[in-house]
């Protein structure tokens, strides 16, 4: 299959996984909000925050295993395929049996750590543990996902999630609905849809790649050695993105109680969709990238991540701007009127993301070039910026809530707005300034976006679905046209071509 094919037919697969995500966190938060309250909703993005912190210590392995993995099936060594794989996997066995029982008495003990509502603290307990045990089960999909993901099947990967959702989705209506309401429920639904899923992950791996067994006899030190040069400045990565996009909600809890958690839970929910959906887009060129690379056609690579970085952006860009045009009529029909007064806050959180998630095809390159140990260093002297600048906004001046937004979107703005552009242009030995051009036009429709909003509502009122539906589509539409005047000539025909053209295989 040729580039613009698969990267078609990847982006064709995120994108309609984005839209059963979105719909779901569209929808779910307000149900939950509604049979929980808000105070116990708070508990469940945080659950899924916490628990996630664990993630940082099988990032060495799951992480770097693809790429060693690629090069290996791409020169036919089955032999080394084996010997990666095995190495990865009883590296990784090793490491959750360490952990899980870290895991079990943290979550048993989880009144001690944080903030809980009177009464819910067993049922916390229980969230707790079923996110931990749901978490260990998804590190090991995310290693027998590899195999689908080297072949460029994004389609067949992307379907695990779906599973996951799906069944999550339903258990949680059949517990709520015919049951009991508690977080319990939820912790369950979790945990069953892990189980599932993760058995799809698994005959993904046995069709894929057929040729490779599970062995612990065929670990190797000197395999893992090679793995743990790339996956350490990984770990040190992860480390610093927990610090920038998993520490808010721990900070609030801890200073400003669940309550307010659960405020920012909400508006935080939107960014992670928004994140979701540039992660999905650039995951699309993950696969091709580590391919054009293994067959050493640089040039190629680079152009088709330097486009990306420039359409990504605008399109984020794009759809933040609608965001926070329409935030006060969609906060207010989405979770109840006495929301509507967090509209600064949902647009101080969206903001920054078209330019810091804009950048993101530009990490595919670091990695396929194994150029990981300063961005690591970065991140996470940025990271340690970003959660001491919060708890002194937070606990010292009036900001609040606003200062945990302020303090992400300023710290995150100078990693990835100024700092990443520069070193990965460096590496590739073009023009620092490439990168920043895109960044650029995504600023002029943000400033457009926010000069209409506030006169908007002094001409139109939007009180139902049905116009927040049309409003918002209207405008995407006219954002969108901006944003392709501001595209050159060859990135228009790419992109006509990309959509448009049918996808055939070799």
């Amino acid at each position: 299959m040729n580039t613009a094919s698969a990267l078609k037919k990847n982006l064709i697969s995120n994108i309609l996984l984005f839209v059963l995500n979105g719909i779901i966190s569209f929808w779910l938060p307000p149900f939950l909000v509604k049979k929980l309250g808000i105070g116990a909703y708070g508990l469940i993005p945080l659950s899924t925050s916490m628990i996630g912190y664990a993630a940082i210590i099988t990032v060495a392995i799951n992480s770097s295993v693809s790429r060693f993995l690629a090069l290996d099936l791409t020169n036919e060594n089955y032999t080394a395929a084996n010997r990666t794989f095995n190495t990865a996997f009883t590296s990784l066995f090793t490491l959750l049996a360490l952990l899980a029982p870290c895991l079990f008495i943290f979550s048993f003990n989880i009144s001690k750590f944080i903030s809980i509502p009177e009464g819910l603290g067993h049922d916390a307990s229980i969230l707790f543990m079923c996110v931990s045990v749901g978490f260990i089960m998804s590190a090991f999909t995310s290693i027998f996902n590899s195999s689908a993901y080297i072949a460029n099947r994004l389609d067949l990967v992307n379907r695990v999630s779906v599973i996951n959702t799906y069944t999550r989705v339903i258990l949680i209506l059949f517990i709520f609905l015919l049951i009991n309401v508690s977080l319990t429920g939820y912790g369950t639904s979790i945990l069953i849809a892990s189980i599932i899923s993760s058995s799809y992950s698994f005959y993904l791996f046995r069709k894929f790649t057929p040729t490779i067994k599970i062995d612990f006899k065929l670990f190797d030190k000197s395999v893992l050695g090679e793995m743990l040069s790339m996956g350490w400045w990984l770990i040190v990565i992860q480390l610093g993105s927990i610090l920038f996009l998993q520490i808010d909600l721990l900070v609030i809890n801890k200073l400003l109680g669940n309550v307010q958690a659960g405020k920012y839970g909400i508006i935080l929910g939107w960014s992670h969709i928004i994140r979701t959906l540039a992660i999905a887009l650039s995951g699309s060129l993950g696969p091709l990238i580590l391919n054009l690379y293994a067959k050493k056609e640089f040039d190629q690579m680079i152009r088709l991540t330097q486009m990306s970085n420039k359409v990504l952006s605008l399109f984020i860009g794009c759809m933040v701007s609608v965001l926070c045009i329409i935030a006060p009529a969609l906060l207010s029909i989405w979770i109840g009127p006495e929301y509507a007064s967090l509209k600064w806050l949902f647009m101080l959180v969206l903001l920054p993301l078209p330019i810091n998630l804009g950048v993101l095809p530009l990490f595919s390159l670091n990695r396929a070039y194994n150029k990981l140990r300063v961005p690591g260093i970065y991140t996470v002297i940025m990271g340690a910026c970003n959660l001491f600048l919060a708890m002194y906004l937070v606990g010292e001046t009036s900001l609040k809530l606003y200062g945990v937004a302020a303090a992400s979107g300023i710290v995150l703005t100078f990693k990835n707005f100024i700092f990443m552009p520069i070193y990965v242009a460096s590496n590739m030995g073009i023009n620092k300034l490439t990168f920043f051009k895109a960044s650029l036009s995504t600023m002029l429709l943000l400033a457009i976006a926010v000069g209409t909003s506030l006169v908007y509502f002094n001409f139109f009122v939007i009180t139902d679905w049905f116009h927040l539906i049309l409003h918002s589509g209207i405008l995407f539409l006219i954002f969108a046209g901006i944003s392709f005047l501001l595209l050159n000539q060859a990135e228009r025909k790419m992109i006509l071509n990309t959509v448009l053209k049918k996808t055939k295989s070799k």
